[in-house]
């Protein structure tokens, strides 16, 4: 691909870090978070955001290239139960958002699995990001965040607009076998089947045995749907969802497979989630980590470090 090697290319591309631990990759540009879902040897590796960055420059439009989604994947057909297993080689490092944002993710593909990351596997890790203004649209399992999660999203939100067919949620497209906490989605999900205001499909397939997770997560997003819908997840399937909320005037949904829901006004009460255990900035009953913050009576629980 590169006559310079794979890691010559890299690194005319990643000026900083090792992609390790104690020294992850640095990305600071639309090239640089682009590059990383074109080489599969480097899905293993850690990364971190060192600034803002805005993908415009990546939705198909006026000759512009599309965006690389992270962890290659493609799908092995419906098994007789109706699911679509991902193939090919899945993100196994640790992408962390730094507070940081990425906005103005567009994709629209009549695809599988569809998100700024396609596939997360068990032991893959993003934690700490904003991704805004997503504009995704695809066939099946599509998220602005990811389309199918096994492994560990924590602190993150989204917003904008995800559509599909089946299996959509607002930040992730399926929770096979993953864990997402402390997260949030207010962008506008659509779709015909299995619709969610965070998760489209949560659960654990025959071939997934670990415990799936959604805990201390909300949405506040609108929920349209022809088929089977939820505020907060389409549908649960042998998974947890604990401590979970959804709101039932902006969503236009009154059920949820999974998760509490709550008016407008409960959602934007400390009390609603500090009773179910939620960690808030200058509590320590439920903890001492920080992780909430709200304006009572003016918006939702944000994440503490969104307060900088």
């Amino acid at each position: 691909m590169c006559p310079y090697g794979r890691d010559a290319y890299f690194r005319l591309v990643f000026l900083e870090g090792e992609g390790t631990e104690d020294s992850p990759y640095l990305v600071s540009t639309a090239e640089q978070l682009n590059m990383i879902g074109m080489l599969k040897s480097e899905l293993d590796k850690q990364y971190r955001l060192a600034a803002d960055i805005d993908l415009s420059g990546y939705d198909c439009k006026e000759g512009r290239p599309a965006f690389n989604m992270i962890g290659d994947c493609w799908t092995s057909g419906p098994t007789p139960m109706g699911f679509v297993y991902p193939v090919g080689t899945p993100f196994t490092g640790v992408f962390d958002g730094n507070s940081h944002k990425i906005s103005h993710l567009t994709i629209n593909v009549d695809e599988n699995y569809v998100g700024l990351f396609q596939w997360l596997e068990s032991g893959g890790q993003v934690k700490d990001l904003r991704i805004v203004d997503v504009n995704v649209t695809c066939r099946y399992a599509g998220g602005a965040l990811v389309g199918s999660n096994e492994g560990i999203v924590n602190r993150c939100y989204s917003s904008g607009a995800v559509s599909g067919e089946s299996s959509v949620g607002g930040l992730a497209g399926c929770n096979n076998g993953g864990t997402i906490t402390d997260c949030y989605n207010t962008g506008r999900v659509s779709g015909s089947s299995l619709v969610g205001g965070l998760v489209g499909w949560n659960g654990k397939t025959y071939s997934r045995r670990q415990t799936t997770v959604i805990a201390h997560c909300y949405s506040a997003g609108n929920v349209t749907c022809t088929g089977k819908a939820g505020g907060l997840a389409g549908s649960n399937y042998l998974g947890e969802v604990a401590a979970c909320f959804w709101d039932t005037q902006t969503s236009g949904q009154t059920t949820s497979d999974g998760g509490t829901g709550k008016t407008t006004s409960e959602m934007q009460t400390a009390k609603t989630f500090l009773d179910a255990g939620w960690d808030f900035v200058g509590e320590t009953e439920n903890g001492t980590e920080d992780i909430w913050w709200i304006l009572e009576g003016k918006d939702y629980p944000h994440l503490w470090w969104e307060a900088k």
